[in-house]
């Protein structure tokens, strides 16, 4: 069936830039209208998403391309900040609308806009974590070395290799008091183990002193939790991980600390006074209290996580002061931060942290922990501004996690394409160039465990005996080494959850949060971690190299990344047929080491292609052919 109208936003010759644009740019846009349409006069409406405003530009008719009218017209240089766009078409039948369906554009009365993203020119993201290997850790749970001290009321395992507590006490709380020991000195001793998987950055939860083992709770900022060792220990590790090229970055938890700290002392365990204990407390203005003192504003209703009111000037000197919170763990070592329920941070207290960070470190990483689509998402009712100069480098990308399971599960590939489109569509590229890839982290079930495809009991008892049988394991794995062949080579930077590599099981917490298996690893699935770690380091187009889609459908799907250094092309095929397509010229099929002048993809399998050819930049985000 002929179309009425030909645009497409990821391909260049339809719009120039493609994504998201530095600010001072225009934007050049071209569509095809049939002819037996009747066109009269044709505009491009673009709708300012913070001011409410309407913005009308003309379509100018360039000529005619069999039976289209082709129009050409321009976005002229916008501030910085979100928009949308869609086109406004008069005929001889009246007033119809251009707007986007997919990756095409269809007529109709109420267009759906595409977005248009507009960032500061002088948006800076830090080259030295592009093209790198995030690893993330449960301090608690990675590696054991030495003796810390242990806290009195602290639960302590004998056995490294046990599940972690998971029913409540006889009052019905699940404390989260159980420990295995693991610390900073136990990290840094694993050091050349996490040189030998690619490691170029370790993202550790919590380290600073804390009531429960994950330290989401904050008691001290300014303190390294004792079981877990000291600020020499916390410095040595950083040290010691720049010899093998590896920067660490901490998890900062600035929405709320804990009610047993020093700033809200509710349990009393501090010497100082709260904002539990005393209105005159110099912390009494960083909480919310409805109904002084046991009525306060917590994380989700927590009531062990206080929330801090993060506009009050004293919280905002202590965290982003020259002697707060963010510099000093940067001074100690640390390269950047990652931003916990960065949704439920002011704009304004994010900027703070991004310029105190830059002030300290002109190249330190902010990631955000963001669960959609961040370019345009709204918390709370109000539009965020992650991407636009002031505030993230980027965030944890758990869309592409999304997708990319549901394509080992379901075989969407078209999904997961789309997915990684609307990213490189939304996002600008330094952005994208710094995502932060997981498929797995503390807040969700295990790798194995879910591409295993069984559904996951409820009750925590179910979860604590929940195990894949021999047969089920050997399927999940295999779908595992395909998920790592398509984080380790989309573009951003793919995360490691530690003990993933190992074929660690379980659901979620504190199931996911299982001790790392030392000489009990899944050794296949390690190896392949290893090669494919390695790989990366050898393949500087995944520095930044641009996305384009080659194949989406019936279960298959492949990409290309290229740049000036050379092409990859990427592929896992879920379907029963072999996939072969001609090449133009010879590539070196990285996974066999063999040169070939065919990419093939057998069924059920992965192939990753390289040739380091100089190729011209793509000209858009999705293409019928290899080159």
């Amino acid at each position: 069936m002929e179309q009425q109208i030909i645009f497409y936003s990821r391909q260049m010759a339809y719009r120039s830039p493609m994504g998201a644009v530095a600010q001072g740019q225009s934007v050049t846009l071209h569509l095809q209208l049939a002819r037996r349409l009747g066109i009269l006069q044709a505009s491009i409406v673009v709708l300012d998403d913070a001011q409410g405003s309407r913005m009308e530009y003309p379509l100018e008719w360039e000529g005619l391309e069999g039976a289209y009218d082709c129009y050409k017209g321009e976005i002229p240089a916008l501030p910085v900040g979100l928009y949308w766009y869609f086109f406004q078409l008069d005929g001889v039948d009246g007033r119809c609308y251009g707007g986007r369906q997919g990756r095409e554009a269809i007529l109709t009365d109420k267009p759906a806009a595409w977005q248009l993203s507009i960032y500061q020119k002088t948006y800076q993201t830090p080259d030295w974590i592009k093209g790198g290997l995030y690893y993330h850790i449960f301090v608690d749970r990675f590696c054991k070395e030495g003796d810390m001290p242990v806290r009195e009321d602290a639960c302590m395992h004998e056995d490294w290799y046990e599940q972690p507590e998971y029913l409540p006490d006889a009052e019905g709380v699940i404390r989260n008091r159980d420990f295995f020991g693991g610390n900073l000195r136990g990290i840094t001793s694993k050091l050349r183990y996490l040189n030998s998987l690619g490691v170029t950055c370790l993202y550790l939860s919590p380290i600073f002193e804390a009531y429960s083992n994950h330290k989401y709770d904050t008691g001290n900022y300014m303190r390294i939790d004792p079981m877990f060792g000291t600020e020499q220990d916390f410095q040595i590790l950083c040290q010691k991980a720049q010899t093998y090229g590896i920067r660490v970055v901490l998890d900062g938890v600035f929405n709320h600390t804990g009610s047993d700290s020093i700033y809200f002392n509710r349990e009393g365990r501090y010497p100082h006074l709260g904002a539990y204990q005393s209105t005159g407390s110099p912390y009494y203005k960083w909480y919310r209290f409805s109904e002084y003192p046991d009525r306060y504003e917590s994380w989700w209703g927590i009531d062990t996580m206080p929330q801090v009111e993060e506009n009050n000037p004293e919280y905002q000197e202590f965290i982003c002061g020259r002697q707060g919170v963010v510099r000093k763990w940067l001074r100690a070592g640390a390269s950047g931060w990652r931003l916990d329920v960065a949704d439920e941070l002011p704009d304004s207290f994010i900027e703070k942290v991004r310029t105190a960070a830059q002030a300290e470190k002109k190249d330190c990483l902010l990631i955000g922990e963001v669960w959609e689509d961040a370019s345009n998402k709204i918390a709370y009712g109000k539009r965020r501004h992650y991407f636009e100069g002031k505030q993230l480098d980027s965030v944890m990308n758990y869309p592409l996690r999304s997708a990319i399971l549901d394509f080992l599960l379901h075989k969407n590939a078209e999904g997961l394409a789309e997915t990684m489109e609307t990213i490189c569509e939304n996002y600008p590229p330094q952005v994208v160039h710094c995502l932060m890839n997981g498929l797995g982290t503390h807040d969700t079930p295990r790798l194995l465990t879910v591409l295993s495809g069984r559904e996951l009991p409820k009750t925590r008892q179910q979860q604590a005996e929940f195990a894949l049988d021999e047969q089920t394991r050997a399927m999940a794995e295999a779908r595992v080494r395909q998920a790592i062949v398509l984080q380790m080579f989309l573009p951003g930077v793919p995360c490691v959850y530690y003990g993933d590599e190992a074929g660690l099981q379980g659901c979620g917490d504190p199931f996911n949060r299982g001790c790392y298996p030392w000489k009990q690893e899944n050794r296949r699935l390690l190896a392949w971690y290893r090669k494919l770690g390695k790989l990366r380091k050898t393949l500087p187009v995944l520095k930044q190299g641009e996305y384009c889609t080659v194949l989406a459908e019936n279960g298959c799907y492949i990409f290309k990344r290229s740049d000036q250094n050379g092409t990859l092309l990427v592929g896992v095929n879920l379907s029963e047929n072999e996939i072969s397509m001609p090449l133009e010229r010879y590539y070196e099929n990285l996974l066999s080491g063999h040169p070939s002048g065919d990419f093939r993809l057998p069924p059920g399998g992965s192939a990753v292609y390289y040739s380091a050819k100089l190729q011209e930049p793509n000209t858009g985000y999705f293409c019928n052919n290899i080159k």
